[in-house]
């Protein structure tokens, strides 16, 4: 039991935990971004590409739902918003990720598909970003009103906090 204190000791300092800190969050967005890079790659340029890309696209989904609901439950969204994002934000955010996301995905599955001329390509890609719409549209709302709730519920724990030292 001793060697497990001996070990594992935080022998850093502030500054320096924070520096470590800085380099594990560059580190881990850039395999995130690099990760994501391998997946776009292998589905567009390989046969057969999404089936090889499947235990990446897993480890993707996975690190991205942590990473969200993580956020949501410590009531935080990004580093330049302090308040969780409205509908209007949630729109934009989906809005975005359907364009960004469904038209090369829509192309790429209407082309991987038996062929067919322009207007079912069209299609295909419609559809796929409306899909990517509906999905991330309902993610943004569910995921804000759990960070909103969950910031609400830390502002009354320090609110009851407050109010138990002011008897004192």
């Amino acid at each position: 039991m001793k060697w497990k204190g001996k070990w594992f000791k935080n022998k850093v300092d502030e500054r320096q935990e924070k520096d470590l800190m800085m380099v594990e969050h560059y580190g881990f967005w850039l395999m995130y971004y690099m990760l994501l890079a391998a997946i776009l790659i292998q589905t567009f340029f390989v046969e057969d590409g999404f089936e090889m890309a499947k235990a990446e696209w897993i480890i993707f989904m996975v690190t991205s739902l942590v990473c969200v609901l993580g956020w949501a439950w410590k009531g935080v969204w990004n580093y330049q918003n302090r308040k969780i994002p409205g509908m209007r934000t949630c729109l934009l955010y989906s809005i975005g990720s359907s364009v960004g996301i469904g038209i090369p995905f829509g192309i790429l599955f209407a082309l991987k598909s038996d062929g067919g001329g322009v207007g079912k390509i069209m299609r295909q890609t419609f559809t796929t970003m409306a899909i990517i719409f509906v999905i991330s549209l309902l993610a943004f709302v569910v995921i804000g009103t759990m960070a909103r709730h969950r910031e609400k519920t830390l502002a009354e724990r320090d609110f009851d906090d407050e109010d138990d030292s002011d008897e004192i």
